[in-house]
């Protein structure tokens, strides 16, 4: 018996066809995360921390829900009113009235209710870059230093109630796995704050150095004391240490002992009971010490005359 695969075809699409005819015009809700814009003039700027997005469920048929995620572009756009020292925005109703939906769909329900929108002095200032970024190596190898932004800071712009306690922009979030080599890539700034500062830009590029792992031993490491008294001296016993590192490669074979800074603090030294104490040792990001000869530093404290 010739099987007759056209007609197999056609039934199939015949039954796939009726069924979204059927369930394609039944009501469903969709939740949808909506952007949050301002639209306001200079020398003025949102002065209050306000949510970059809402989040709202609409009830409609299936086919115009379709159409909320492949060709409608919905944005929640609010005029500020500078002459008013503060805006409230039932949001829902805002919605309502300026989406344009018409009978298609019908909103449930949004979060948050309210905005609260102050108004204050726009300003502009520098801020640096901050990195969120995780970097797992493969065994053997190391990050050195580090990450290198370019540029390393960029120029902000709002409210000064804003800006003043804003020093630094983080990255998005970055994680990068089982990495044995440099990293070089283009990254997107978080969007905290985004619909109320403006950035001169919103990518950055970043360097991250990976070397393999190694370990190296320096010998006659000088220590010193920092915070001595005019009429005070310190003597420290011995004035020399031996450290073993762990660190890149490249970033030890550049390194010396006499560039390693090894301090005691007199203060610490004052207040010490014990007679002997752990020099702090100021040494390149990604460098750690495996051992110290000797852990501990003897001193005597005594008068200058």
């Amino acid at each position: 018996m010739k099987i007759k695969y056209h007609i197999i075809a056609a039934s199939f699409i015949l039954s796939v066809l009726l069924w979204l005819s059927l369930n394609m015009n039944q009501t469903y809700e969709v939740q949808r995360n909506i952007p949050v814009h301002f639209n306001i003039e200079k020398p003025f700027a949102v002065s209050n921390p306000v949510p970059v997005s809402l989040d709202v469920k609409l009830k409609g048929a299936g086919w115009n829900l379709l159409r909320l995620f492949t060709s409608m572009n919905i944005d929640f756009v609010y005029d500020v009113n500078v002459n008013s020292g503060q805006n409230v925005v039932l949001t829902r109703q805002y919605l309502t009235d300026n989406l344009g939906l018409g009978q298609n769909f019908v909103i449930s329900s949004v979060r948050p209710e309210s905005l609260f929108v102050n108004i204050g002095k726009y300003e502009e200032k520098y801020v640096k870059i901050a990195p969120r970024i995780y970097v797992g190596c493969i065994e053997g190898y190391q990050t050195v230093g580090r990450p290198v932004f370019t540029p390393d800071s960029i120029k902000i712009g709002g409210a000064s109630e804003i800006l003043r306690g804003l020093n630094q922009i983080y990255t998005q979030d970055l994680i990068f796995k089982n990495v044995n080599s440099s990293i070089t890539e283009m990254v997107s700034l978080s969007d905290s704050l985004s619909n109320i500062i403006w950035r001169s830009q919103d990518n950055v590029g970043i360097f991250v150095k990976v070397e393999l792992t190694a370990d190296k031993q320096f010998q006659g490491v000088p220590l010193k004391v920092s915070g001595i008294p005019q009429d005070k001296d310190v003597l420290l016993i011995p004035q020399f240490v031996d450290l073993q590192l762990k660190g890149g490669v490249d970033q030890l074979a550049r390194l010396d002992s006499y560039k390693i800074d090894g301090v005691l603090n007199y203060e610490v030294l004052y207040a010490d009971t014990t007679g002997a104490v752990t020099p702090i040792y100021n040494l390149p990001e990604g460098i750690i010490i495996i051992s110290s000869k000797p852990d501990k530093i003897q001193y005597i404290i005594k008068k200058k005359f």
